[in-house]
């Protein structure tokens, strides 16, 4: 039984002029132990003879036989699978992979049939003595003279340990004295497997040849046998075994490094793609979640323990028993336990007592400034990014001590603010008038009227059936006239008159330091002033940042507490736009997914020239066995090695670029481990993405046409 038929085979092939023959009706057998010379002008057939043997090319007519079996229904797996375990190939160009060194293009092959790994490393160089090349075996191929490359592919064959060894003019670039070297070592293996050897200079081979085929113009016009073969009846006994995943990504790794410029240029360019999309993704994250219908919604007042929600910073919130009772320890220990919760602040509602009604700034000389509505907050909120601090410090500040955004530049450090506080001590019934029924003087004053202290009136309206119409505030006075008009304007029956004493009180602050917080206009207070032993109604709680305070939000158990937090608290007019909040956040969500086609097109356009350089590496990973399905998971596994390594570097890059920019720093803090987990994905999905897209590329054509096309765009 032959190891190789062929019955009528013929092979063509397309051009821009037409169809050419490669070969036609070529019929033959092969067996072990043959050394066969196959021998013919240029152009004659005999390296599409050598391709189709070879499963390198496919046929058009006639049938090829692997044992007895047919091979015209093969599909490409098939073809694979027979390189794999008959086939082992020498080339006249070498075929080597260039950036290997001798030693790995060795183990390569090994790796690909699966060789026991306890075994690879002294096989190979068991190999690699056996050509020579023990004291290269660390030199990269490239390096290589010819003859020693064309060694290292013997030695190459030899490594996989298969039947039949097909080698195409092998010796047509080396001198003599390594075209010599190489025929011995050809001869010397062919004992008990079939070589075929293709040549254009019979005289190297005819004292070792035990057959020749001589070629013309694609047909078979001479086939002698020289010795007898006494191998003829044996059947070859081969088994291969699928590379395992673990060597897969040994292999991958070792593809990437060994073109450490390529590896570090397409690593750069990963680099600033991703870092710049996920600049580009936190901005309109941010946007999609913090700036479509949000003004004002909730309010900037709430009446329970009068708190001022304007002024809570998105930080931070009230937390408060719904049953109004006081809070306790088990309360605080509660709230602590939140990972979230950076710091729980008891009895705290100064920052937000709604009579703070403003600030005075006076430098340190005492000139007034200017007033201005601040967001108030905790020293704790910005002692995790310190270096955002301009001038002064954040450690050992007084009670009287403060922290200010660097929105307030009109003022140095050492300066001081301050705050005006409005407290009211008392509210008393004055009268009740009635239209026209009392004589008033033209201004009335309420009793016991104190310039050092501010009244406040209100007038409230009834009408005639006593039901409330509607109040005015007067300060300290109010002409009867006015009283007469709101008579006359009204047509009510009587006007109540209450007055409310008030103290205005000053306390003032030192600023110790600016912070660079995008210009957000808050005062930090020290913790010196903010913490006490009583526990009090209410306790400011302050998270690390806005995203974090919102988890914080959800966790609270709302059936015991009322949260305060302006950032999650809309009221009803909030849902009515909650339809085009959704379309705008889509929005967002969309330009999101076109910048990522934007770069990744771009990486798209680089990465097609840089793997296209790569198709003779793959032609030759498929000509050693390497299937389709092995080097697709190959190409993967690279790109996901780059695009990882490239994201960590990526991620450290952002956090340096954090730590020096307060807008950045600020809109990562909001990023939630989900958004990065979402990057991740996306970046995994596009780069596996394009490794498919080149790996249908690749394996639609044959070996022969990658190593084909792989010289025509190398030219």
């Amino acid at each position: 039984m032959s190891v190789i038929k062929l019955e009528n085979v013929s092979k063509f092939y397309k051009s821009g002029e037409g169809v050419s023959v490669g070969m036609q009706k070529v019929s033959l057998e092969f067996n072990l132990g043959e050394f066969v010379a196959v021998v013919g002008e240029s152009g004659s057939g005999k390296s599409t003879l050598l391709n189709v043997i070879s499963g390198l090319d496919s046929y058009e007519d006639g049938e090829l036989y692997i044992q007895d079996e047919e091979t015209s229904h093969f599909l490409i797996k098939d073809w694979e699978k027979y390189r794999a375990k008959y086939i082992g190939f020498i080339f006249q160009s070498y075929n080597i992979i260039d950036s290997y060194t001798v030693y790995q293009n060795v183990m390569l092959a090994l790796e690909i049939q699966n060789y026991p790994s306890q075994l690879r490393k002294a096989r190979a160089l068991e190999l690699i003595d056996k050509v020579g090349l023990t004291s290269h075996k660390n030199h990269r191929a490239a390096k290589l003279s010819g003859g020693q490359k064309q060694r290292c592919v013997i030695a190459r064959a030899l490594a996989k340990d298969c039947p039949i060894i097909v080698a195409d003019e092998p010796t047509g670039n080396l001198d003599s004295e390594s075209g010599k070297q190489v025929i011995n070592l050809l001869h010397e293996i062919s004992k008990d497997k079939l070589v075929i050897l293709v040549t254009h200079d019979y005289d190297q081979v005819q004292d070792i040849a035990t057959r020749k085929i001589k070629m013309h113009d694609g047909e078979v016009v001479e086939d002698k046998t020289f010795k007898p073969n006494t191998l003829i009846e044996q059947k070859p006994e081969v088994t291969v075994n699928s590379m395992q995943f673990r060597t897969l990504m040994r292999f991958a790794l070792r593809n990437i490094l060994s073109m450490p410029k390529r590896f570090f240029f397409f690593m750069l360019l990963q680099i600033m793609i991703i870092t710049t999309f996920s600049l580009i993704y936190s901005n309109l994250m941010s946007s999609a979640r913090n700036e479509t219908f949000e003004m004002g919604f909730g309010g900037n007042y709430n009446s329970y323990f009068n708190f001022s929600t304007d002024r809570i910073s998105d930080n931070r919130m009230m937390v408060l028993r719904k049953d109004g009772s006081i809070m306790d320890a088990s309360d605080y220990n509660h709230l602590n336990q939140f990972s979230d919760a950076l710091y729980v602040y008891k009895n705290v509602t100064f920052m937000d007592n709604s009579y703070v009604s403003d600030m005075n700034y006076l430098n340190v000389e005492g000139r007034y400034i200017y007033n201005y509505s601040s967001k108030f907050d905790s020293i704790k909120t910005i002692q995790s990014a310190p270096q955002f601090l301009i001038g002064g410090s954040i450690n050992n500040l007084d009670d009287h001590d403060i922290i200010v955004s660097n929105s307030f530049n009109d003022i140095e450090i050492n300066d001081q603010i301050k705050m005006t506080s409005r407290q009211r001590i008392t509210e008393f019934h004055i009268a009740t008038f009635e239209p026209a029924s009392e004589s008033l003087p033209d201004r009335y004053t309420w009793p016991g009227f104190d310039y050092n202290m501010q009244y406040e009136a209100e007038l409230t309206i009834y009408d005639s059936e006593g039901n409330y119409v509607n109040y005015y505030t007067y300060t300290n006075y109010v002409y009867v006239e006015e009283l007469e008009q709101i008579f006359t304007n009204f047509e009510i029956d009587y006007i109540t008159v209450d007055v409310i004493k008030t103290i205005y009180e000053e306390i003032s602050f030192n600023v110790k330091g600016f912070y660079n917080d995008n210009l957000s206009g808050t005062i930090y207070f020290s913790d010196a002033l903010l913490e006490t032993n009583s526990y009090g109604y209410a306790m400011s709680v302050i998270s690390s940042n806005s995203i974090a305070a919102e988890r914080l939000f959800n966790q609270i158990d709302k059936s015991v507490y009322r949260v305060i937090y302006p950032r999650l608290n809309r009221d009803a007019v909030s849902q009515l736009f909650a339809p085009l909040n959704l379309i705008i956040s889509l929005f967002y969500y969309v330009l999101v997914y076109f910048f990522g086609i934007f770069f990744y097109f771009i990486l798209f356009s680089v990465m097609k020239n840089v793997m296209s350089s790569r198709k003779k590496d793959f032609a030759i990973f498929r000509s050693i066995g390497a299937n389709e399905s092995k080097l697709g998971m190959l190409v993967i596994l690279e790109q996901l090695y780059l695009m990882f390594l490239s994201f960590i570097i990526s991620m450290v890059i952002i956090t340096v670029i954090r730590y020096y920019d307060f807008s950045t720093n600020f809109i990562m803090q909001q990023m939630t481990f989900t958004d990065y987990i979402i990057l991740l994905i996306t970046f995994t999905y596009l780069s596996t993405w394009l490794a498919r897209r080149f790996n249908k590329k690749t394996f639609k054509l044959s070996v022969i046409e990658n190593i084909t096309e792989s010289k025509e765009e190398g030219l």
